[in-house]
């Protein structure tokens, strides 16, 4: 709640994201060949030292992996974070980074199609291929979690 305050983010969208990219724990990712990356089922607990490790690795070439709630994954992030003042191992800052990001790929945008189209962009970095399964899971996430916080929800993302 903390995390979807301070990015001016709806709940259930934080929630949506949150539950996607980590299922709200605070982990590294499972990319493949990730500094911290581990085998599914496997979680790798989000340490300030483990984080930093991460950080040095990536900075020497190695592959990063998503890092915390919101699976903040690309090193320039790492920077800006850092440059701000917030520390990506602790959950609330680490979540209410990636909603501060999301919420810019949002553009003011809480229809299903601008979730969707956020997400896609969140996960993907790119609209190039169109709207993602990831966007769109996005979306329907947001929504079921509008609807269990007894508030109002996008309409489901259109066909196509």
């Amino acid at each position: 709640m903390a995390a979807a305050r301070r990015a001016d983010v709806p709940l259930a969208v934080a929630a949506a994201l949150a539950e996607l990219e980590s299922g709200g724990r605070n982990v590294f990712g499972h990319d493949a060949g990730g500094v911290h990356s581990a085998p599914r089922g496997t979680d790798v607990l989000v340490t300030r030292e483990r984080y930093e490790e991460l950080v040095a690795r990536v900075a020497q070439g190695e592959k990063s992996n998503g890092v915390g709630p919101a699976q903040i994954t690309w090193p320039p992030y790492f920077a800006q974070a850092a440059e701000r003042g917030l520390h990506l191992w602790e959950p609330e800052d680490n979540l209410a980074f990636g909603l501060e990001i999301l919420r810019g790929h949002l553009r003011g945008d809480l229809s299903a199609e601008g979730i969707a189209r956020a997400g896609t962009l969140y996960n993907a970095g790119t609209l190039s291929d169109g709207v993602t399964a990831y966007g769109r899971r996005l979306a329907a996430a947001t929504r079921a979690w509008a609807e269990r916080l007894g508030e109002s929800a996008p309409p489901p993302v259109r066909p196509g």
